[in-house]
Formats: structure tokens, sequence, C-alpha cells
């Protein structure tokens, strides 16, 4: 019957089509001015709406596990020389690929052989977390851990030699690492928990893990794209040509159209030490309409984030990917009565290089009741260009409040310290910042990232007479109170003998150099460093505050606030911190 009626057939099968497939009603059709219309459907959010992240989203910029095994070195008799046989060949070819037994190097006294018999050594197993659409270079934190079934004791002082990185373990990773490349490298010291006592039974668990501060390198950038929801050739083109318009500035096309669905992406090199805020910018680009779409739009969201249910973080950054003609749409909210809206359109202008948006956020950074005080002073750290915020963030290093302190001292550093933080290089392994402040004596280190101690404040005292040990006799600081100088020892761990005893001034940070350099000759031919890891030095700093020989409180970088003081938003912290155990 219906074969008779060809036209009416056709209209019955689009029609059941349309039944069938009701999420395929939206399928776009050019429109004018290179905008693109769309049927109806449920409108999407301001900030959101009519930007590149209302049609499309990002590929690759989930975080990537990435695994492998190495050699900790440096355990005294606290390793092990159990190597199960399937690593043995691998380890070999490993340490021979890192330089081991090369007399070109200075080790050809060294074979891998040896090395993995002595209990100097402990086999682990390595794993990181490859931060999202990381670029090559990129540092992340590593993980390690003695295998499971050895007699390794504990991994406390020990140094991880160069290792590669892949994304599988097992029979599978052997199989696959004399032919793909390693997606990244890794070595450093490892940090072992610095509050664990060692000479308790329930310790010991804890003794054989650590991390490697840093210690892991992209080596193979992360490819990303962006994929369309929906195939449309001309939004493709159309998002390509956007973007490519917001980072003129790049050396190459930023955004490449493959397909009526794929929007191949390269991220600036201008943007590889903050990319994943590129990415960010780039997915709220705006894309519908011209110059005057934009300006529509700006003002639209200026009267959108002052209601309670603004999407405060995406309309800002929607501003951001507009530029500086946006300013006006902006400014008269920089004073608004609503903190959010003054927080974010401030935020907005300050980051597009507007004067103008420079004292309404000193204004936040100095309000003690605001919730976005913190945000406040990280984007003066930001700031670089604009000298004015220096004096709130010199202010505020002194404050009481030791979150909003290292808040402070973390934006000062950004901006290159800003006179008021000497730093020193501690043999390669961590960095000692000294902070002229007038605050209270604190002691603060980092526990991920780039491994660093913190004095705030000049010539932190050691008490006199002081008597300090560690439970497992590590470090000995020993002075009376009439002697102008301070005893140091430590125990070596290959031997068990003490060194020699470095008498020092005391102070909090010629300790720490003392204790953090490595053992080497000076000029006058006396041995300059005891060789401590970072975190040995971070646990005698912690030992001597709560023993009170110091007149500082010790902070450690372990809460979310203190780990990640600013980011874009409370959900972007480092994605290769796992949560802390309780």
């Amino acid at each position: 019957m219906l074969s008779r009626y060809p036209f009416a057939a056709l209209v019955l099968a689009c029609v059941v089509a349309e039944l069938a497939c009701p999420g395929c009603r939206g399928l776009s059709r050019s429109g004018p001015l290179g905008a693109v219309e769309r049927a109806p459907r449920a409108p999407a959010p301001a900030g959101v709406a009519e930007t590149v992240g209302e049609y499309a989203h990002l590929v690759g910029h989930d975080v990537m596990e990435a695994q492998g095994y190495g050699l900790v070195v440096g355990l005294g008799k606290a390793g092990s020389s159990e190597v199960p046989p399937t690593l043995r060949k691998y380890l070999t070819e490993q340490m021979l690929k890192w330089k081991v037994h090369s007399y070109r190097e200075g080790t050809g006294a060294l074979t891998p052989g040896r090395m993995l018999e002595d209990l100097d050594t402990a086999v682990v197993s390595v794993r990181g977390r490859i931060p999202a659409a990381a670029p090559a270079g990129t540092r992340f934190d590593l993980y390690v851990e003695a295998l499971p079934g050895t007699q390794t004791v504990s991994l406390d002082g020990g140094m991880l030699m160069g290792t590669e990185l892949r994304l599988v373990l097992g029979e599978s990773f052997f199989r696959s690492s004399g032919q793909a490349k390693p997606w990244a490298t890794g070595q450093g010291a490892v940090f072992v928990n610095p509050f664990v006592d060692p000479t308790k039974p329930e310790s010991k668990a804890s003794l054989r893990a650590g991390r490697v501060l840093d210690g892991g390198v992209v080596v193979r950038s992360r490819p990303v794209r962006l994929e369309l929801r929906r195939a449309d050739y001309r939004m493709s083109n159309l998002i390509q040509e956007r973007i490519n318009q917001r980072f003129s500035g790049a050396e190459s096309p930023v955004a490449t159209a493959k397909t009526s669905t794929v929007i191949d992406l390269s991220i600036p090199a201008q943007w590889e030490k903050d990319y994943m805020h590129f990415l960010r910018l780039l997915t709220h680009v705006h894309v519908q309409g011209g110059a005057g779409g934009q300006e529509r739009y700006a003002r639209r969201l200026a009267q959108e984030i002052e209601l309670p249910t603004a999407r405060y973080e995406d309309i800002s950054l929607v501003w951001e990917a507009m530029g500086r003609q946006v300013f006006p749409a902006i400014r008269p909210l920089y004073a608004s009565e609503n903190p959010a809206a003054a927080f974010y359109s401030s935020r907005a202008g300050l980051r597009l290089g507007d004067v103008q948006a420079v004292e309404p956020m000193i204004y936040l950074a100095e309000r003690t009741d605001s919730n976005f005080q913190i945000p406040a002073v990280g984007e003066l750290g930001r700031a670089k260009r604009f000298a004015q915020g220096l004096g709130v963030l010199k202010r505020l290093v002194s404050s009481p409040n030791e979150v909003l302190r290292v808040a402070a001292y973390e934006a000062l550093s950004d901006r290159g310290g800003g006179g008021v933080i000497s730093r020193q290089d501690i043999s390669k392994q961590f960095v000692l910042d000294v902070v002229n402040t007038d605050g209270e004596f604190a002691v603060y280190a980092s526990s991920t990232g780039q491994p660093k101690v913190v004095l705030f404040g000049q010539n932190i005292p050691i008490y006199r007479p002081v008597f300090y040990c560690q439970g497992d006799d590590l470090v000995t600081i020993n002075a009376i109170e009439a002697e102008d100088k301070v005893g140091v020892v430590r125990k070596v761990p290959r031997t068990g003998q003490m060194s020699e005893t470095f008498q020092i001034d005391p102070k909090v940070d010629e300790l720490v150099r003392v204790m953090g350099r490595l053992p080497h000759r000076g000029l006058d031919g006396k041995i300059e460093g005891l060789g401590l890891t970072y975190s040995q030095v971070v646990g005698v700093l912690h030992g001597l505050s709560a023993g009170r020989h110091v007149p500082a409180k010790f902070v450690l970088q372990r809460s979310e606030e203190l780990r990640t003081i600013y980011s874009s938003t409370p959900s972007m912290g480092r994605p290769d911190m796992p949560e802390e155990d309780g």
C-alpha cells in the first residue's frame, strides 16, 4: 500500500525515526552571521551557554595512572637482597641505561648484580598519577613501596634510582617495556612519614612506603582534543576559528578541526606552566555571534552573577576568555555588595590587566571575615604586573593565622619573593626559604610538589641547654647553656658509626643547611654536610619544635587548604595528590 505513495512513506518513516530517537531532534543547521541555529532543548546555564563547553567536551584531560619498578639505594642495612626473577633482568637493563657500571660516569666499580644483592638497596613498585593533559616536562609526585614478601625494613633515607613508568604492570609490563615508550621517568629522595616512631612495631608498614616529591617527569606530551556533542562541520570550524582568534599570539594554531566531531588542540609554550588554566579558559571561549554579540553576552553575565544561583567560576572564565573588551561590563561589579560578584569580576579584570581591579582585590585580601580572603591573596600573587599588591602580602605574611600566612608566602614566592624571601638550594635536594617577618616564628614544610623548608623569621634560635636525639639515634643535637655553639652528629646508616661532630651557630637555618648538605670537603679540608634526606630534616625540625627546643610552631603541608592554597576552583587541586589517610 505504502509503495504506491512514496511521499507518504517518507513522511511516515521520518515520524517513526523521530519518535524512536528523541535525542536526535537537536541537529544543527546553519544560520546567519556565523551562528548556528539549534532545535529547542533545555537551555544551558549562563556561563556555559554559547561557549565551547556547550557544544564540545575535552578528551584526554583525565588523570592517567603510570607504574613501574625501581631500586631504592642508601638504606644501610634496612634493605633486602630479594629480587623476583621476573624483575632481575629488567632492573639490570634499567641500571645500565642509567649509567651504572660506567667508568666514564665514575660508577665503574658498581655492577647491577652487586647492587641488587646489597642490603643497602630495596626493589620497589613505583606509581604516579600523570596530571591531566600534561605536556612533556611536567613534574608530579611518585609513590614507592617495598615489594610484598621482601625483608625490607625501611625506605627512610633512601634515593630512588632512575626508572621508567608505563601504563601497565605484571607480565604485560615486561612484554611492553622493550617496545612501548615510557610516559614518564622518575628518581629522587624518598619522603617517608617523618612523624613515625621507627622503634614502635605498628610503624613497620609505614616505613616500607613513601613518596618522591616532584620525582616524576612526563616525557611524552599527552594529546588533548575537543569532541563535539553532535557532529556538525560548521560548528567544528567555528569553534576552531574562535579559539584561534582568542589565542592568536601562539606560535602555531591552537585548534585544528579534523572532522565534524574532532578538534585537535595544542598547548602554546607560554601556557605550559599553567596548562590546566589554559584548558579551562579555552572551554569558556564564547562561540556565538561577533563582537557585538560578545558585548551583549558580557552584560548579560554581569546581571546573572548577582543571582544566588550564579555559576561564578564559569562566568568569570567567560569574561577572561573574551578579553579586555569586557571592562565596561564588569567594572561596576568590583564594588558589588555581593562578595562573590565582587571577587569573580575583580579576578577577571585583574587577570586581564585592569588596574582598576587591584584595589578591590586588595580590599578582599585584607578582609578577615570574607570567604574570599585566601583566593584574593592568591590572585595578588598572580598579578605580577601590579606592584600595589606587594604591601598587603608583606603584612599578611606576619599574620597569626597560619593558613593566611602560608598563602601570603606562596603569593610572594610567585612574585619572586618581593624582597621578603631569601632562597637557597640545599644540594639540589630541597630549597630553604627564609621569610623576613615580624610575626611569630614558624617552620613550614611541604609534603607535595617541590620539597621546601620555609622559616618564618630570621635567625630562629635553638635554645640552650639542648639535648635532642631521635628514636633511632639518627641525629643527636647537644649543647650546654654556656656554650656558643651547638653540636650536631648523625649515625651513618651503612656502618652504624657516628659521624664527626659539627659545631654550628645556634640557629635553625644553619642547622637545616648542615643537615641537608651532601657530605663534601670544604676549602679548609673539613667535611661539610651530614647528608640527611628531606624527610629526615623535616622530622628533626618537627622534633625540635615539639620538644620546645626552638620557639617556632611547626606546620606541615597536609590539609587541603595548606596543600593547595590557591587554585582556580576548589576542585582543581593537584591531580597527583591522593587523599590523606585519616
